[in-house]
């Protein structure tokens, strides 16, 4: 067994654990890495919030490494920091969803908190501020003259009010645009029960999961937000964002980049040749001509035989059926 086969046998000898996974894709894919996230962290920061929410959230330790670290990376291009880091609540990277069943791989999700929403709008130059409504709080909704909704408070606030989830009347989300303009949005409870139910991920039995379940006012105030991102005037980033919000996102061309031709040939001889299966690197380019091909053999099932060959056959077999007197005869006769 060549020296190369015998190392990489050797190193699958000795599985690594979460935390030592991560430090070797760190490691390996630093250059990569640093052009997604640009300077917001170096990479002894990023290892180290990694960590860092894998003691807090052990559970993240049964994810892949790859899907944990794709997650930090999101948060870190958007300018984020995870909750489980500084408890801010505008990040968060959880353990649920997206698992493969087939593998039995489970991918960390990352989840954008309705207050990491309100940071990519501040970013953009927008000010929004959500709000939830109880029943008892008294406050009415109406429509201005131009289909605005707007929301009348009373004159005194009911302190004794049953801020409970089960007493949600609504949300509301109040916007000042840049150029001075406003806008603003409502969604009922039962607005959001359905859009619960249709997006929130869901276990093997079908059951809601993740934050829906826990922190149901603080999600209807994200869904507001990002609602609103369709009529902002936000950042690209901040588009992008929501779409991969409550994903694992895909990082595949950083830790699986495209490796180019030339670099292919030369990593492929040295292996085989290593393995004493070429002599050198020109036999393994002419191998790479033909990879992914039907081969050509056809001169080995159906092979060109000589004139003077097929002479000689057809005179025997006709001398054996007692046609000819002997192969001359066949020649004459041609």
């Amino acid at each position: 067994m060549g020296q190369i086969a015998q190392q990489a046998q050797g190193q699958q000898l000795q599985p690594l654990n979460p935390k030592g996974k991560l430090k070797q894709l760190v490691e390996h894919s630093w250059p990569q890495i640093a052009r997604v996230i640009g300077g917001n962290l170096d990479s002894e920061a990023l290892l180290q919030m990694c960590i860092s929410s894998i003691n807090r959230t052990p559970a993240l330790a049964e994810c892949t490494p790859v899907s944990v670290l794709s997650c930090f990376m999101q948060c870190a291009a958007l300018g984020l920091r995870p909750s489980d880091v500084d408890g801010l609540g505008q990040a968060y990277i959880l353990p649920y969803g997206n698992k493969n069943y087939a593998a039995g791989e489970k991918r960390a999700t990352f989840v954008i908190g309705y207050k990491g929403m309100l940071k990519l709008l501040e970013n953009s130059g927008i000010y929004a501020q959500p709000r939830a409504v109880y029943e008892d709080d008294n406050i009415k909704l109406k429509l201005d003259e131009n289909g605005v909704p707007t929301i009348e408070c009373p004159d005194e606030v009911n302190v004794d009010a049953d801020h409970s989830e089960d007493k949600l009347k609504f949300v509301y989300l109040s916007v000042q645009l840049p150029n001075g303009g406003r806008y603003a949005d409502y969604m009922s409870k039962r607005d959001l029960l359905e859009y619960r139910d249709k997006y929130a991920p869901r276990n093997r039995r079908q059951q809601i999961t993740g934050p829906w379940v826990k922190n149901f006012v603080e999600m209807a105030k994200k869904t507001i937000i990002r609602r609103s991102f369709k009529y902002m005037p936000v950042s690209i980033e901040a588009k992008k964002a929501a779409s991969v919000d409550e994903t694992t996102p895909d990082y595949s061309d950083v830790f699986q980049p495209v490796i180019a031709s030339d670099a292919v040939d030369d990593v492929t001889a040295e292996v085989m040749e290593a393995d004493g299966e070429v002599e050198n690197a020109g036999d393994v380019k002419e191998a790479a001509s033909v990879d992914e091909t039907t081969p050509d053999y056809s001169d080995v099932f159906q092979p060109v035989i000589a004139s003077d060959a097929v002479d000689d056959v057809t005179a025997e077999v006709m001398e054996a059926d007692g046609e000819v007197e002997n192969a001359g005869d066949v020649k004459e006769a041609e």
